[in-house]
Order: C-alpha cells, then structure tokens, then sequence
C-alpha cells in the first residue's frame, strides 16, 4: 500500500528534525549557549520569586498550599454541619432538654 502524501511529508519532517537536533547538540558554542539560557532563567526565576515575595504575592506552590488547606477546612465545615443537622441521640435530647428556670421552686 502507499504511504499518502502527509504520511510521508510528516516521516521526512521527522527524519530532518531528528538530524537537526543531533547537529546542535554537537555543536558546543549551541550547547554553552543552551547552558547560559538554562542559568538565566532560574536566576530569572528567583529574581521574579523575590520581588514576588517583596509585593507579598503568594508563588505557585505557596498558592496550591493555601487553596488545598481551604479546601480541607470546606470539608471539615461541610461535615460539622452535615453532624449538626442530624438529630442528637435520645440521651442527649434528654439532657439537652430545658428544666424548670432557675429559682423556680
């Protein structure tokens, strides 16, 4: 059977981007560039983190943290509720159960 003309426009485009890629990763004035990229950006990324910090702006993880915590106490609340919706049993209706006033007798 044939390959169809996308099927082998997209095996060609592969077979180039695979040699392209071996080429640059051979050439090692492309790979110290890759690795002065690499160390700008996590300076740029504690650079961002600190001033993000100085505006007192949650990070990410500091974000994720607080919304997992909230969502946490939501359960806990939801089931306080769902408790205290439901009916005490008979022996804490009882004591639960107003007497006579104080002073009453």
């Amino acid at each position: 059977m044939d390959k169809s003309l996308l099927e082998r426009l997209k095996t060609r485009g592969e077979e180039v981007f695979t040699q392209l890629s071996a080429e640059l990763m051979s050439n090692r004035h492309f790979m110290r560039a890759m690795e002065g990229a690499m160390r700008g950006k996590e300076k740029l990324d504690q650079a961002v983190g600190q001033a993000l910090k100085t505006m007192n702006v949650p990070t990410r993880s500091e974000f994720k943290r607080a919304v997992g915590r909230i969502e946490a106490l939501e359960k806990e609340l939801a089931a306080v509720k769902a408790k205290a919706g439901r009916k005490p049993p008979a022996r804490a209706r009882r004591r639960a159960a107003p007497g006579p006033p104080a002073g009453s007798e």
